[in-house]
């Protein structure tokens, strides 16, 4: 198992059974839930099918621990090797409001970055809900560039919205 320090008090931490209860209090948390392909409430069983995924080598997950508690989680999935999109990870990035603003989002993106690029994949890609500014603000920031919009490709609050696509290609 590795872990990545970022700080004194930052830390990436493979998720593993024992961490799937905060896992799940998180996707459910109200500022967090309208931002997850699930739709709220989401169930343990669900968290733990998002685990058997992760233990499949489909979708790599890291709690992200400020000291001892899990304040969010950051990862990504992968396409088969031999398909036309092996070369793409599509990463995703949640935490808990009150870590909102502290630079954490920006560490977290260097990491993911760096982890991706360890691993071969030459694009690094997401899609964000079209009114997440702060999301989109932070992705910028990071080098990502807007490729596109799938339109009404979300339900969001009971409405469908759209969808920006995101990437990062790697030189």
């Amino acid at each position: 198992m590795t872990v990545q320090k970022i700080s004194t008090i930052i830390q990436y931490v493979p998720v593993q059974v024992s961490d799937l209860e905060r896992i799940n209090e998180l996707s459910n948390m109200p500022e967090l839930a309208g931002h997850f392909e699930t739709i709220p409430p989401v169930s343990m069983e669900t968290t733990k099918n998002l685990y058997r995924q992760i233990v499949s080598g489909i979708v790599s997950l890291w709690g992200i621990h400020e000291e001892e508690q899990i304040i969010g989680g950051a990862g990504f999935f992968v396409y088969p090797p031999g398909t036309r999109l092996s070369h793409t990870a599509t990463f995703f990035l949640f935490l808990e409001p009150d870590s909102w603003g502290k630079g954490i989002g920006t560490r977290t993106i260097q990491f993911l970055e760096d982890v991706i690029r360890s691993r071969g994949y030459i694009r690094m890609d997401c899609m964000v809900v079209i009114h997440n500014n702060r999301a989109i603000r932070l992705y910028e920031h990071m080098g990502f560039k807007r490729e596109g919009i799938k339109q009404k490709a979300y339900l969001f609050d009971g409405e469908f919205t759209d969808l920006l696509l995101m990437a990062k290609v790697f030189p």
